[in-house]
């Protein structure tokens, strides 16, 4: 139920004022410029405060989180704010919004962070105003696109009612990310042969004054001899193209009701994926085969979410034909990635659990299925049976790549918690499946057991089943220990655990079919009052809400199809009471 990639864009190189490096507005991470004194400093002069910010940011980023890491990222921010006060530059505007982007995701939750979010935004339309430099434009507008875009997120999590200004938020930055690519097809186009027999993804080469300008004298840069300038490349161009479309599909999944997007709509797409054909380097061409790929399993979805209440046995919804295409495409595509090795070094695990996600879909949509068939074990079990099987084999692998610096902290814990709901999805067959019913109890331990080590790599260790259930049995009352926040995609997940433990166990009490001896049935009861009571002891911005509870259960409907009504009650009795 983990919406979104579990692998991040790639990393942009860092720019200084004496060697302003710009690699153009195509990665997920922002850029920051610097003055020019390394002297020991006072802060007594605009350059002293720039280069102080960027050393304390860079000190956070060395910690990469943790209190010590935000105070220093802190630091940032204020001497980023003197060194605008002292002179009133595009550097001073854009390092602040990159700092305050980087709280606001990192660091801090909801709502405290939508404050930081929304003054990022300001500041980097700001500091577009503050230079006639086009490339620099657009590095600050592709960075404004991502800010726009993390903000409307946030707001869709947290507010049922805001659909309207999402779609809007969503829209402006496609609106942005267009301009954007305009900006660097017209570079790109403009380069000179010599400039064209340069390797593909060396953006490091300071090219002739005349390249530098986009339209007769729109824009020029200055070009002294401490100033060079990263410029963009047909790699930084691929991935703007990949992040407009990412945001187009979005757009298309998230109408409600659902309804297949407009012709024109779908040309845009098409265009985007044609356009991007035409410079795709080599190092590239996976990701954006892999786009090609999310363009049929979004519309399969909307698809699905359109007709499911009329699928019926026996038809073309039972054999999915849309989706075992889309698992033929991703397995070749991981194939290819052995002879054509990717420049996102987190493809292969991103393309893994993507077929992870088909595979339990598939699984899903026979089980939603198989409530019109004969009670009992049935094909349709099997069937189902099958493709989780795949999704964990598929999330194994995922789990046993190497990781690197472009790793995101929360990917083991997002893949384990895959597995945990993988496992429990596989008990749940115990109805229409004989080896499920025999494996139930197992099934079950295996569920609990990947969520807790989830919960463990992103230190809520305090989910452990053993202690659960010791300290429900004696009434000891045991405060819940919390890491330092990581931002709410990290708290989210942190929750959603959480709530998949508490379902995991309330389906295991309540589900008859499954085989579960009543001393494990009491074990479990005592962890779920012992999970509740901890939750309940939570407070400010870490306290679960009733519209996390609501989206969650919201989310599982989505994958699963409606619940029943006592299930919605027993959700409804929790959200209160941990509220």
């Amino acid at each position: 139920m983990q919406k979104g990639s579990t692998m991040p864009g790639p990393k942009s190189l860092k720019r200084r004022q004496e060697d302003d490096r710009s690699p153009g507005p195509a990665s997920g991470r922002h850029n920051k410029k610097a003055g020019k004194n390394k002297r020991e400093v006072t802060y007594d002069t605009y350059d002293e405060a720039l280069d102080g910010g960027v050393e304390m940011e860079e000190k956070g980023e060395r910690y990469r989180d943790g209190d010590k890491a935000q105070r220093f990222y802190e630091k940032a921010l204020d001497l980023y704010k003197m060194a605008y006060d002292y002179e009133p530059t595009f550097d001073a505007a854009y390092n602040q919004a990159r700092v305050l982007f980087t709280l606001a995701t990192s660091f801090f939750l909801p709502p405290s962070s939508l404050s930081y979010l929304t003054t990022s935004i300001n500041l980097y339309r700001h500091a577009m105003t503050l230079t006639q430099e086009v490339l620099l434009s657009l590095d600050a507008a592709y960075n404004l696109a991502q800010a726009i875009l993390e903000l409307a997120e946030v707001l869709e999590d947290l507010h049922s009612d805001k659909d309207e200004e999402v779609r809007s938020l969503r829209l402006e930055a496609v609106s942005i990310l267009s301009q954007v690519l305009q900006g660097q097809e017209s570079f790109l186009q403009r380069r000179t042969p010599e400039t064209d027999a340069q390797p593909e993804d060396d953006i490091s080469q300071d090219p002739p004054a005349d390249e530098m300008e986009l339209d007769g004298d729109e824009a020029s840069l200055e070009q002294a001899a401490s100033y060079e300038t990263y410029l963009p490349t047909p790699s930084t161009y691929i991935d703007t193209c990949l992040l407009s479309l990412e945001t187009h599909l979005t757009l298309w999944t998230t109408l409600n009701p659902p309804a297949i997007a407009s012709a024109e709509d779908q040309t845009v797409v098409r265009t985007i994926l044609d356009q991007a054909a035409t410079m795709t380097p080599k190092s590239k061409q996976a990701e954006v085969d892999f786009g090609e790929i999310k363009v049929l399993l979004a519309l399969d979805d909307i698809v699905w979410r359109m007709h499911r209440s009329e699928a019926q046995l026996g038809t073309v919804t039972e054999s999915q034909p849309s989706l075992e295409k889309a698992t033929v495409a991703l397995t070749s595509l991981l194939t290819s990635l052995d002879l054509n090795p990717p420049e996102e070094a987190t493809l292969h695990a991103d393309i893994l659990t993507t077929l992870a996600e088909v595979e339990q879909t598939i699984a899903h949509r026979l089980m939603f299925l198989s409530g019109q068939a004969p009670a009992g074990p049935s094909q349709l079990g099997q069937s189902a049976w099958f493709h989780l099987g795949e999704a964990i084999t598929h999330l194994t692998k995922a789990l046993e790549l190497p990781t690197s610096a472009s790793t995101p902290k929360t990917f083991k814990s997002s893949v384990l918690h895959d597995l945990s709901q993988a496992s429990l999805s596989r008990a749940r067959l115990a109805r229409i499946n004989d080896t499920a019913k025999r494996n139930s109890a197992q099934l079950i331990e295996n569920a609990l057991a990947y969520g807790t080590k989830a919960a463990e790599s992103i230190s809520w260790g305090w989910l452990n089943p053993t202690r659960l259930a010791s300290s429900s049995q004696i009434g000891r009352k045991e405060s819940v220990e919390l890491p330092w926040p990581c931002g709410w995609d990290a708290e989210w997940l942190a929750r959603s655990i959480v709530l998949q433990a508490l379902w995991t166990m309330h389906v295991t009490l309540n589900d008859e079919a499954l085989e579960i001896a009543p001393e494990a049935k009491q074990r479990y009861e005592g962890c779920m009052k012992g999970i509740v009571e901890r939750l309940k002891s939570l407070e400010g911005d870490r306290r679960l809400s009733t519209t996390d509870v609501a989206r969650w259960v919201d989310e599982l409907e989505e994958a699963e199809g409606t619940l029943p009504l006592r299930e919605r009650e027993w959700w409804n009795n929790v959200a209160t009471s941990i509220s």
